[in-house]
């Protein structure tokens, strides 16, 4: 009978231990410590995958010119069964092992950015009889800001005045980039010449160009391809070149230089590629202010080795995606 008494006692304590563990945000088990967590809270939706080993807060800065600057929220939250009881001074501090253990475990390919294009405040205050700080993040588009990389903030909770911090939450990674000048919203007007398919003709309509690079954009089309490609009319119908969007690239005095395929030349089963038509008008009209009014450009897609579409286009600016 003593042996059965002892595993009835045993098991109700190993059963509420095993329960603990899984409380998302409690690792500790000390129930004296239970209600004094201090973790990153949500800033929009978790942009990483189910399992990631840290959150990921993904940040669309919006157009940036050179020296523009703009902030982006971190939150912190006192996760107790009531407010805060004092205040609570929260330091932060980027954590370099903390991304390199992301970027291994999710196959990403991020970048801590260099110091001189963001400002990091040190600490934050949960006020007594609050739950919640929001802290202000600054990127600057410095001269030091590269399009060509991706960016992640690696920030660690790397002490509190009170309570503990949490062991699933208390890092968060905040990924962030910039739109070019180009980034927006168009109005596609123009012409093509397809010459295998003499159905097929141009469809005008909205597109977006989506920043690809400091000075480069790809064609997306919402309407019909959902996704990147170059929208055309095929008989009555909308329809698409599929595993083609052209990515235009154009100079510091908004001179086009450069059509190609944003899925790679030669993409595709049908080996499609984009290429500049330097004939054609390629240029960039500015406003007064130098934002984009109109992109004037031509070029061609070529299938297999052979040319089969040349384009005439102008799209005209009209919002911010």
């Amino acid at each position: 009978m003593l042996v059965k008494q002892i595993i009835y006692r045993v098991m109700p304590a190993i059963m509420a231990l095993a329960f603990t563990s899984c409380i998302k945000d409690h690792l500790s088990v000390d129930p004296a410590q239970s209600n004094n967590v201090v973790e990153f809270a949500n800033t929009g939706t978790i942009a990483s995958a189910a399992g990631a080993i840290h959150p990921r807060f993904a940040i669309d800065l919006g157009n940036l010119g050179l020296n523009d600057s703009t902030t982006f929220n971190v939150n912190l939250n006192y996760a107790g069964a009531d407010v805060a009881p004092q205040d609570i001074t929260v330091s932060l501090a980027i954590d370099e092992d903390a991304l390199a253990a992301f970027n291994a475990d999710q196959d990403g390919h991020y970048t801590t950015p260099p110091a001189s294009i963001f400002r990091l405040p040190a600490t934050g205050v949960i006020k007594a009889g609050e739950r919640r700080v929001q802290l202000k993040v600054t990127i600057i588009r410095t001269a030091d800001f590269s399009f060509d990389v991706s960016y992640a903030l690696p920030l660690k909770i790397s002490a509190v005045s009170s309570g503990i911090v949490s062991g699933n939450f208390g890092i968060a990674l905040y990924s962030f980039a910039a739109r070019n000048i180009y980034d927006g919203v168009y109005e596609m007007t123009g012409s093509l010449v397809d010459n295998t398919t003499a159905s097929i003709v141009f469809y005008p309509g909205e597109v977006d160009l989506i920043t690809q690079s400091r000075n480069g954009v790809a064609m997306y089309d919402h309407n019909v391809a959902s996704g990147y490609g170059h929208p055309i009319k095929s008989g009555a119908s909308g329809s698409y070149y599929g595993t083609y969007s052209p990515l235009f690239v154009m100079d510091d005095n908004g001179t086009v230089t450069s059509v190609t395929n944003y899925f790679g030349q030669l993409a595709g089963s049908l080996k499609r590629s984009a290429e500049l038509d330097p004939t054609g008008v390629n240029k960039v009209t500015f406003d007064q202010e130098g934002k984009v009014v109109s992109i004037e450009v031509s070029y061609t897609m070529t299938q297999n080795g052979v040319l089969r579409t040349t384009f005439k286009e102008k799209l005209t600016y009209k919002r911010p995606r």
